[in-house]
């Protein structure tokens, strides 16, 4: 895919990173962020626990998958890290994101973020930068219609492919499923067609379309700013993952160590 030329820059451009999880959101807020003529985008930022060296506990979004896609971005991929047992997450993220401040001069952190979530009053992000002297955060897909933010990913010509699903909306088959204009139409007609009253009282809740309660997760393999495509191989069947007492969920399903 032809790469999207950048919009002229201001003068005072600030120096921008994306909060990067690999993920359809991110690259959405990648593009909006790279066409604002205020900020001049050279990173993104990963946050990982500091043991997990062989990034085991993002399965939906492997590390290295995220390697090769800032390889196909050409563009630096920093790491946060915090301790596995991090008393205070707050105060990690802060201070973290005051050393990206400090030491690649970041100004502006970049969030694909759409709504809040579980009990939070104010998205994450915004809340560290505000403590942060010389931060601010740029939440380009906050609150937006949903149907909308994904008509658009189709229209830009994202690739993007299913990484881990979630019953009881999905089942295997939809693990490395590209997310097009069919995949949308059968995630409308499940909303659509609403839960039954066992997940009702089971506490489950209406699939959002974006799947900001966690239903699904996706990978981007391809986008108007890549330079090339990222290459992946599916050679394993769909794993299904149980999770224990668990009652919003049956379990997980990927295909993480198959895809990538």
């Amino acid at each position: 895919m032809a790469v999207t030329p950048q919009t002229t820059l201001s003068p005072k451009a600030s120096i921008t990173a994306i909060s990067w999880t690999g993920g359809k959101d991110c690259n959405l807020a990648l593009l909006h962020a790279y066409r604002n003529p205020d900020l001049l985008v050279r990173y993104l930022v990963t946050f990982r626990f500091e043991s997990d060296n062989n990034g085991k506990s993002f399965r939906a979004h492997p590390i290295p998958f995220m390697e090769a896609q800032a390889r196909c971005l050409n563009m630096q991929l920093l790491y946060i890290t915090f301790p596995e047992n991090c008393p205070d997450y707050f105060q990690a993220y802060v201070d973290e994101m005051r050393k990206l401040n400090e030491e690649h001069g970041i100004e502006v952190i970049c969030t694909g973020d759409m709504d809040l979530v579980g009990t939070m009053d104010r998205n994450w992000i915004a809340r560290c930068c505000d403590e942060i002297e010389g931060m601010s955060a740029y939440i380009p897909l906050w609150q937006k219609d949903t149907s909308e933010c994904l008509d658009t990913m189709i229209q830009e010509g994202f690739e993007i492919v299913f990484s881990c699903v979630k019953s009881p909306f999905f089942d295997g088959s939809w693990i490395n499923r590209r997310l097009d204009a069919s995949a949308i139409e059968e995630m409308k007609a499940i909303v659509q067609r609403g839960l039954t009253n066992d997940q009702i009282e089971e506490g489950v809740k209406p699939l959002d379309l974006c799947g900001e309660r966690g239903e699904y997760h996706t990978m981007c393999i391809d986008g108007p700013l890549y330079h090339q495509k990222v290459e992946i191989e599916i050679n394993e069947e769909a794993i299904k993952e149980e999770l224990e007492n668990n009652t919003k969920w049956k379990g997980n399903i990927h295909n993480s160590k198959a895809m990538w």
